[in-house]
């Protein structure tokens, strides 16, 4: 196969050094939008550089040094945004918080690093304080409000600040950042005994922006929705800092309800994604064909197909109704976080916007692999971005490369166990094609191993279970015997409500025809696997299950915790 040229990029090796580079080439373009009472606030590229810098003189009056670990906690907002930025172009170190976690999660999180500042959001602000009094540690509390009256300081008294102690020849000056120097710590998902906190170098992040740009074309005209939370290196490398590197616009999204307003207010051009997201707008989107007859979108394929191969690409026109619902100008989706269904991919590809799924973890930065828009594989991730190399070591994808973390924070046996000769072990099964694509089939603790020595990747049937439109969701496993005799494929399945009322009415169905419309979903897809893998029972569950922020299941809360039918 014949790959596409690179994309060009330009030379960065700290994040100090993207400030300033970003605001020299784009200057006075929007480089931030966060909305504020009915109404998008920007901030451009010059205004970027100029308040990170206010930001850095204002937390070295309030006493912090270079070195310091600084927590931040909330939303996603220009104030994040650009707090992230002046914590870590100052020397200091950001400790990224899940604004979604549990008080007592929060409280393990800044005990463990032992953070002595914390910026967060107006609803963060009481909990901060009341954690500081009940510890007795020394840490200031700072609002991202822009009013003062709540912690110890506000945002805007931050700039004020900062912007008093750069005056004069002897005002503040950033300290020099180099590659090896920390930028970030950022926990993993997990239970509090169980999370384990990455440290990510300044270069680290560096080359994987610049590996990351070298494989996907964010243009500089672009407007990126920010859709995922800001503290998962997922939006936060390969959204928001690899976006500003390209010089795009980053709206952020008002929440996950307000998404389809955002789309059309904006014209949004980028969307960074997890697979459920783009599931659910395809299915929406499949919900509205149907409803004006498919046999209308067959032709219009068929039409497109046959005008592609004269040079023309008429599909946004043919399509023009399911585009204007999406504001008008979307083309690109970029998935990871998750196995994305093919069909989706390819679906989204028919009407005219690429879909391309990507592969990474927080320890590596995070992207390994991407497809790329001129060749993408979509049962595959993706080929291994430039300067990464990959390998399958006893059936498990290792990596290495100048993304791969420093190591785990305070945690030395996990570092070792994790990098070993300087292969990042990911916990992942996977393989690589003769064209150089990686393929990930399931994590290596979730395998099922059947009692006659075969293996079974939950990831597998659950993909194929969830293209049913009467699932919603389902997570497989071995059942809730301890006892490895008696492992067998199992299912808890959660129904699609919408699509059975569509099918049966809403008064006119009970929990034993909504048992009856899975378990024949279930035969259905019993019938195109080995008998190893086929699904031997299963339990409907009638509420979603409870997920990361990045909207994967949090698989140890379920198994072993129902009797499957």
């Amino acid at each position: 196969m014949k790959h596409p040229p690179l994309f060009p990029t330009y030379p960065i090796s700290t994040l100090q050094d993207l400030v300033e580079e970003v605001a020299t080439r784009y200057r006075d373009k929007v480089a931030l939008a966060t909305k504020e009472k009915g109404a998008y606030h920007t901030t451009s590229y010059l205004q970027l550089k100029a308040r990170v810098l206010e930001l850095s003189a204002g937390l070295a009056a309030l006493g912090t040094r270079d070195g310091d670990l600084v927590a931040l906690i909330g939303e996603n907002t220009t104030e994040w945004a650009l707090s992230y930025l002046a914590i870590v172009s100052s020397g200091r170190v950001v400790v990224p918080v899940d604004r979604d976690l549990r008080p007592g999660e929060i409280r393990h999180i800044l005990e463990f690093s032992e953070v002595d500042t914390v910026l967060c959001s107006g609803r963060f602000v009481d909990d901060m304080v009341a954690l500081r009094a009940r510890t007795g540690r020394p840490c200031r509390v700072v609002s991202l409000e822009k009013e003062a009256g709540r912690g110890d300081h506000s945002f805007s008294e931050l700039l004020e600040r900062g912007h008093e102690g750069l005056e004069g020849e002897s005002g503040y000056r950033p300290p020099e950042v180099g590659p090896e120097t920390l930028a970030a710590i950022i926990f993993t998902s997990g239970t509090m005994g169980s999370s384990k906190a990455v440290m990510l170098t300044h270069g680290n992040l560096a080359s994987n922006i610049i590996a990351t740009s070298k494989f996907v074309s964010i243009r500089n005209d672009d407007r990126c929705l920010s859709v995922l939370p800001l503290h998962h290196t997922y939006e936060c490398t390969c959204g928001f800092l690899t976006g500003l590197y390209q010089g795009a616009s980053i709206y952020h999204a008002e929440n996950l309800r307000r998404i389809p307003e955002n789309l059309a207010e904006i014209r949004v051009t980028v969307v960074l994604g997890v697979p459920l997201l783009f599931e659910t707008m395809y299915r929406r989107i499949e919900k509205g064909i149907r409803e004006k007859g498919e046999r209308k979108f067959r032709i219009a394929k068929t039409v497109a197909s046959l005008t592609e191969r004269f040079g023309l690409n008429i599909r946004r026109r043919l399509f023009k109704p399911v585009h204007d619902r999406l504001g008008g100008n979307l083309r690109l989706l970029i998935t990871g976080g998750a196995a994305m269904n093919p069909e989706v991919s390819s679906g989204f590809r028919d009407l005219g916007i690429q879909c391309i799924q990507g592969y990474g973890m927080t320890e590596a930065s995070p992207l390994i692999a991407v497809n790329r828009e001129a060749n993408p594989k979509d049962s595959s991730v993706g080929m291994p971005v430039p300067g990464v190399e990959a390998r399958i070591i006893e059936g498990e994808i290792a990596v290495r490369g100048p993304s791969v973390m420093l190591g785990y924070y305070k945690n030395r046996q996990a570092t070792a166990e994790t990098i070993e000769d300087g292969w990042l072990l990911t916990g992942d099964l996977g393989h690589i094609d003769e064209d150089g694509f990686l393929y990930v089939s399931g994590r290596k603790k979730s395998v099922i191993v059947t009692p006659n020595g075969k293996n079974v990747y939950p990831e597998e049937l659950e993909a194929q279970l969830n293209e049913s439109r009467f699932i919603a969701e389902s997570l497989v496993w071995g059942g809730p015997s301890a006892d490895p005799a008696l492992t067998e494929v199992q299912a808890i399945i959660v129904p699609d409500v919408e699509a059975l009322d569509e099918e049966f009415g809403a008064s006119e169905y009970d929990d034993e025809r909504i048992e009856k419309a899975i378990a024949a979903e279930v035969k259905q897809v019993n019938r195109v696997l080995a008998n190893y893998k086929r699904i031997r029972k299963f339990s409907v569950r009638h509420e979603e299950f409870e997920k990361t922020t990045t909207r994967k299941i949090k698989r140890y809360l379920y198994t072993g915790a129902l009797e499957p039918l």
